[in-house]
């Protein structure tokens, strides 16, 4: 109400008391809730288990809500070829992933399993790769290589994010010297919403979806993709959720790495 504003004591006007129903009612409005019971803004569950696979140098297991991915790292080892070119100043980073038979069909970027069960897993592995590259030190391990090997155990939307984030916990229990912990985190759009974290279900009702991978530490972006046709506003804001979303991902992941070293 503008104006000076009445005595404590006085009667509230009609005005008044329609204004006060309307801003109540509006507070009592709920948000929109997702089928799983999150909101937008919220993420799915994360459990991460570490030294899951024996003879490994690190591995990690991450279960993200239903998708599932183990995740173990070889090396540093003689270099043995790959996608990653061997250079005599610097070591090289392998990236494999396999999904297992029985993970169910995965939601894949652009479409369900567009491409393929092996184009999808190729793309998959480029996605990791780069996200790794950039905090991965090479450069401390000449001429040989480190191998990181994620399997997708169940395909339930997010399988970029929880290979990445395996990989990411796999590395540091490998030893492997990295610049800062890479964590990852999807959101997609659905209507005008922009929903977190999305499962596959979500992915397939979308028509926009948003990946980005990120060094909370050192505020850096390690990978940005980018599906869809987005205004500049609508990709800022869903990259900012997706940051906010790797930064509490890095939390409890530097949790757990802590706690398996105390």
């Amino acid at each position: 109400m503008n104006g000076t504003p009445p005595h404590a004591n006085a009667r509230p006007t009609r005005h008044t008391r329609a204004r006060d129903a309307t801003t109540s009612a509006l507070a009592m409005t709920p948000a929109p809730v997702r089928p799983d019971g999150r909101a937008d803004e919220h993420a799915r569950a994360l459990v991460v288990a570490l030294d899951v696979v024996t003879h490994a140098a690190g591995s990690a297991y991450v279960e993200l809500g239903d998708t599932k991915v183990s995740c173990a790292v070889y090396g540093p080892r003689q270099h043995r070829g790959g996608d990653a070119p061997a250079r005599v100043d610097r070591g090289a980073l392998e990236v494999d992933v396999h999904a297992a038979p029985f993970a169910g069909k995965t939601a894949g970027r652009g479409g369900r399993g567009e491409g393929g069960r092996g184009a999808t897993e190729k793309s998959l592995a480029g996605t990791v790769r780069e996200a790794l590259r950039s905090s991965v030190m090479v450069e401390r391990f000449e001429k040989t290589q480190v191998d990181v090997y994620a399997t997708v155990l169940d395909a339930r939307g997010g399988e970029a994010v929880a290979c990445v984030l395996a990989a990411t916990c796999a590395l540091a229990r490998a030893g492997v010297e990295c610049r800062d912990v890479v964590t990852a985190c999807e959101a997609a759009r659905i209507g005008d919403r922009i929903v977190l974290d999305p499962d596959e279900n979500e992915v397939a009702a979308s028509d926009g979806k948003v990946f980005l991978a990120q060094m909370s530490s050192l505020d850096r972006y390690a990978k940005t993709e980018i599906f869809g046709r987005w205004s500049p506003d609508d990709a800022t804001r869903a990259l900012d959720v997706c940051a906010a979303g790797c930064q509490r991902f890095d939390a409890t992941i530097r949790e757990v790495l802590r706690d398996a070293t105390s």
